[in-house]
């Protein structure tokens, strides 16, 4: 085992350049084919210098090899089921949203939001509230590359965005993109 494992190349996984890490990991592999499409999972905090956000992870997807460097693209986020389930408390709702939206550079991507009210409150109000979000983002994702989309959503802007809109018409305890996922 630890003889096939020496005959391999070793390749260094790139994160892509909206973080501020440059290697991310080391993957073994015999030929460069073998290394594209191979997924990688980092938590943000490791990915991204200044973000609180120490419950979500990236996955990293090899879209290319050049000598021993694998490059990446980001194929999703998630963040940790114990973060959600300390979201949602007695007397209130959760707020589910999932929503595939196009960005303006043609890539196809599923967000997921979740979120707890304050208090329980009708079906009626959540609905108008997931509408208002879709719109949202529609509008938003519509507009930017889907880099940018993943940028805002790992700096938080696109959720206070949502927080906002939620706000107007329903308060919301707690409000955090849960997942996105890269379509194709």
């Amino acid at each position: 085992m630890a003889k096939a494992v020496i005959q391999k190349n070793w390749y260094e996984i790139q994160a892509p350049e909206i973080f501020d890490a440059d290697e991310v990991t080391e993957t073994p592999a015999e030929k460069d084919s073998q290394v594209v499409g191979r997924k990688v999972r980092e938590g943000l905090e490791d990915l991204m210098e200044g973000t609180d956000k120490y419950y979500a992870d990236v996955t990293l997807k090899v879209t290319d090899v050049e000598g021993n460097k694998a490059f990446t693209e980001i194929a999703g986020m998630e963040v940790s089921k114990e973060y959600v389930s300390r979201m949602i408390r007695k007397r209130s709702d959760r707020f589910d949203l999932v929503h595939d939206t196009k960005t303006d550079d043609g890539k196809t991507v599923r967000i997921k939001v979740v979120g707890a009210t304050v208090r329980n409150t009708s079906s009626k109000t959540l609905k108008d509230v997931r509408n208002a979000m879709k719109d949202l983002i529609d509008e938003e994702a519509n507009s930017a590359t889907y880099h940018e989309v993943m940028e805002m959503i790992f700096e938080d802007r696109l959720q206070d965005e949502l927080r906002d809109i939620a706000e107007d018409i329903y308060p919301f305890r707690q409000l955090e993109i849960r997942k996105t996922e890269l379509r194709d």
